[in-house]
């Protein structure tokens, strides 16, 4: 079999638009696989960092300078017309990565991944919202294939699909998974932490800090909690719009000693503060939106062993079935429940078999439906 190339095509500072996730999580396994991989990615500090770690050294690079959105498309066009690829894998799907087909020299097939719903979030709004269900049906039309990371959106745009006469568009339900490279990170950071937080019930939520993700659900959940079980620390990893209004409520409860805000966490921490958890939180809400994305981070929680405290909705319930630590977001009580119930040293992580979540796998299973797709119109 001749090898295929692959070009997976990146937006902005992975940072604050983690698509680029995917791009670094399957190019390694790819490679490995005979696959020849190339990722397209902005130029700045926080990719070429995340590419050094991830990525070896027989994975493609190639960087745009930032740019306005007709400036960035005419970069990767460039980029892509040297290169070549048989694929372009789109890791998100928008104006700055909406390459006219016209523009290229070579006939690649196009692959778009869907990681959330756009038309879904309750802040796009009037325009917003126009312009998200254009971009939706637009992807479907323009793609020769579709990614979906999860189930909520396979259904959806299988439902998109056929609406559009494109009843043989095929689409591949592929959630997003962990990194053995973060995984086997060294734990540089484990001693200090485990030190500075010796003697406490360490939770760890990471992601943005705002109310919808859950943000103050968190909060009244450990000022409850601590009335029984004062020995809680919640460490909190990101920024986001609500932060200084969940610092104002922090001080003004008193709840300085339980909850700290750590900001943004470098990729080079995480693997000890991870091993140093004895838990995490990933809320969501019953909404649309929730149902349809992918929560990322529970994938990078489980291969540590350790208890997610989540909600029964969309992707976790995949995970987890009916065995997951499951909370109401709405009802801060119910995950104080959970939170005390660790501290008296009665839960245990679901057993999973975590090899099923692993970029590796995610991989092999791309491979193996790109291959057999085109064995049968062979």
């Amino acid at each position: 079999m001749m090898k295929k190339r692959i070009c997976f095509l990146t937006t902005g500072d992975i940072t604050s638009i983690a698509t680029m996730k995917r791009a670094l999580g399957m190019a390694n396994p790819l490679s490995a696989m005979g696959w020849e991989v190339s990722i397209i990615a902005m130029d700045c500090t926080e990719n070429r960092q995340r590419v050094s770690i991830e990525c070896g050294s027989y994975i493609g690079v190639h960087y745009y300078q930032p740019a306005g959105a007709g400036k960035e498309v005419q970069q990767k066009t460039t980029i892509l017309n040297t290169i070549q690829p048989d694929y372009i894998y789109f890791c998100a799907f928008g104006f700055r990565n909406w390459i006219k087909k016209s523009a290229l020299n070579f006939h690649p097939e196009m692959i778009i991944e869907h990681s959330e719903l756009q038309s879904g979030i309750p802040d796009n709004k009037g325009l917003k919202k126009v312009m998200a269900h254009f971009i939706e049906t637009l992807s479907v039309l323009y793609a020769d294939k579709l990614i979906c990371a999860s189930k909520y959106l396979e259904d959806f745009y299988q439902r998109k699909a056929k609406q559009l006469f494109k009843r043989n568009l095929s689409i591949l339900y592929s959630p997003y998974a962990y990194s053995n490279e973060v995984i086997d990170a060294p734990k540089s950071y484990l001693s200090e932490l485990t030190e500075k937080y010796a003697g406490n019930t360490v939770l760890i939520y990471m992601g943005t800090m705002t109310r919808n993700y859950g943000l103050f659900t968190m909060l009244e959940a450990v000022e409850k909690a601590i009335q029984k079980t004062p020995d809680i620390k919640l460490l909190l990893l990101g920024r986001g719009r609500h932060l200084e209004d969940a610092k104002a409520y922090v001080k003004e409860k008193q709840l300085e000693p339980y909850i700290e805000f750590l900001g943004y966490a470098p990729e080079t921490m995480l693997s000890s503060y991870f091993e140093l958890a004895d838990a995490f939180i990933s809320p969501l809400n019953d909404t649309v939106q929730d149902w349809a994305r992918c929560p990322s981070k529970i994938y990078m929680y489980i291969p540590f062993h350790k208890p997610v405290f989540t909600c029964k909705i969309g992707e976790p319930k995949e995970i987890f079935g009916d065995d997951g630590y499951y909370f109401d977001n709405t009802q801060p009580a119910t995950l104080t429940d959970l939170i005390t119930t660790l501290a008296e040293g009665e839960l245990q992580p679901v057993t999973l078999d975590v090899t099923e979540h692993s970029w590796e796998k995610r991989s092999q299973d791309f491979s193996n439906w790109i291959l057999q797709k085109e064995q049968v119109y062979a």
